[in-house]
């Protein structure tokens, strides 16, 4: 039995117990809130919010249609900034709610 170290032990139990993709997925929602707030405006941060992330899709909940627009004609730059973020292709398409 070799050793490890405890990043490695810690890593291990977090993925097992699924917390990790839980962990990642937050922080994906996180920032792409941010880079709604940024990108379209402090407006959009109150009329938006990204909700939840599975298997590389992210939706995002939009109230307001000029909004969604706006969001839906910028998505593969979104999709860029987010993914440029985390240095790996987490988010592979957007969906929107309204």
């Amino acid at each position: 039995m070799s050793w490890q170290s405890l990043k490695e032990i810690a890593d291990n139990s977090l993925e097992q117990k699924g917390i990790k993709l839980k962990i990642k997925e937050s922080l994906v929602i996180e920032q792409a809130n941010d880079i709604i707030g940024n990108f379209f405006g402090a407006d959009a941060r109150s009329k938006s919010r990204a909700i939840y992330l599975k298997d590389g899709e992210l939706i995002i909940a939009v109230l307001c249609r000029d909004l969604y627009v706006e969001i839906e004609s910028q998505q593969g730059q979104f999709i860029r900034i987010l993914n440029n973020r985390f240095s790996d292709i987490v988010v592979y398409r957007l969906k929107f709610l309204g």
